[in-house]
């Protein structure tokens, strides 16, 4: 890999496309892939006003090494991807390890690190006088569901000692990821914490109709992976719930990829459910967009297996005008409060429940619905947005 000037800044972002966003930046064109902006970026857009040289890696599975000016982007994959066990923590150590050693090959003034498991590993950098910024897009935990198992016990242990005593400042996406950190370190952390949000171009939604109530039709919404741990297959005992109710008359739409998509598709028809269930598949954001204007509400049943950061699924739902049911997991219910009806992880009667009350009862529809306008707003505010909280952490670094 050749760099043109040794980077004063080195962020590993996640598994994105990277390469592919950098891109449409340079043709001042939003993402498509994406209907949020992109934390990258949002990271182009500090590093170029501030004139500085940069290096991107990226765990995207499409090798590929992008070099614009002063800044290099390179999809390095994790081989760890795919696998299980102690193969995978063999692997998934070894991909780290290899991103630590191109940290101390170039010396940056600071390096930003995402989607990392073993955050103390990054304490190496530090020990030769590299400023370190994180940035929590998960939580260390499913929201109320902290593991005593030994392992996460030591893996705490030690990220704990890290945040007490390394970060410059970390970016946290939601009020629980700050809690989160706080109740690792027992209070005492390393630099600032900084809340941050997902930001959307208001534009974005303009052609998104408000949803017209309707008793006799009225349409759920799921738009996520396709995996166990997102909580799709919950749906399946929902709507077959909803489905034999002869006040209800709800349909759901599935929207969404994943390893578990064929599998199903499977259930769905073996239960008879299709009548009442519609499996889209992976879709684009202008398609995405459609399926959002055809529902009344959007469904996030995530189970207490998944560490939830923030959740954008329920965001989007709120900013499309749509009231969203979501289980407690979900940190999103932190700062939508009013637009998010919150129920327990695996608590299908709850969940139908909350749907069904939705679906019958229109007074207590709209004012859900009315209360997403004004909870919408923070995600429009460039204040609050990541790329701002990214800009105060680099003034710490960049006096």
């Amino acid at each position: 890999m050749v760099i043109k000037s040794n980077p004063q800044v080195i962020y590993c972002g996640g598994p994105g496309d990277i390469a592919g966003t950098m891109r449409s930046w340079l043709s001042g064109e939003h993402d498509a892939s994406e209907v949020s902006d992109t934390y990258s970026g949002q990271f182009f857009d500090q590093i170029s006003v501030r004139g500085l040289s940069a290096l991107v890696i990226s765990s995207h599975a499409r090798k590929e090494v992008f070099v614009e000016n002063l800044i290099t982007i390179e999809h390095r994959p994790n081989k760890a991807c795919g696998t299980l066990g102690l193969s995978y923590k063999l692997l998934y150590m070894s991909h780290w390890l290899g991103i630590i050693g191109t940290i101390l090959r170039y010396r940056p003034h600071v390096i930003l690190i995402a989607d990392c498991e073993h955050w103390w590993l990054f304490t190496l950098p530090a020990m030769f006088g590299i400023q370190v910024i994180t940035d929590l897009q998960c939580t260390f935990w499913p929201r109320g569901y902290r593991s005593t198992s030994l392992y996460e016990r030591v893996l705490q242990g030690l990220n704990g000692w890290f945040w007490k005593n390394i970060p410059l400042a970390t970016i946290c996406i939601s009020p629980e990821c700050e809690r989160q950190v706080r109740e690792m370190v027992c209070g005492k952390v390393s630099g600032s914490l900084l809340q941050a949000r997902s930001s959307y171009q208001r534009s974005h939604f303009t052609g998104i109709r408000p949803p017209v109530w309707d008793a006799g039709s009225f349409s759920a919404m799921y738009a996520g992976r396709v995996e166990r741990s997102k909580g799709v297959f919950d749906l399946l005992d929902v709507m077959a719930g909803l489905h034999s109710d002869v006040q209800s008359k709800v349909s759901l739409e599935i929207c969404g990829g994943g390893t578990a998509l064929g599998e199903l598709k499977v259930e769905c028809a073996r239960r008879g459910l299709d009548g009442c269930i519609r499996i889209l598949g992976q879709l684009n954001s202008a398609d995405m967009l459609a399926a959002y204007d055809r529902s009344h509400l959007v469904i996030v049943p995530t189970t207490a297996d998944f560490p939830e950061g923030l959740n954008r699924v329920v965001v989007e739902g709120v900013l499309c005008g749509r009231p969203v049911v979501a289980t407690a997991v979900c940190p999103a219910i932190d700062v939508l409060p009013r637009s998010v009806i919150a129920v327990e992880c695996g608590d299908k009667l709850a969940m139908a429940a909350a749907i069904k009350r939705l679906a019958t009862d229109k007074r207590y529809y709209e004012s859900m619905r009315v209360n997403c306008a004004a909870e919408a707003e923070q995600f429009y505010d460039r204040q609050q947005s990541w790329g701002a909280a990214l800009s105060r952490a680099l003034d710490l670094v960049f006096k």
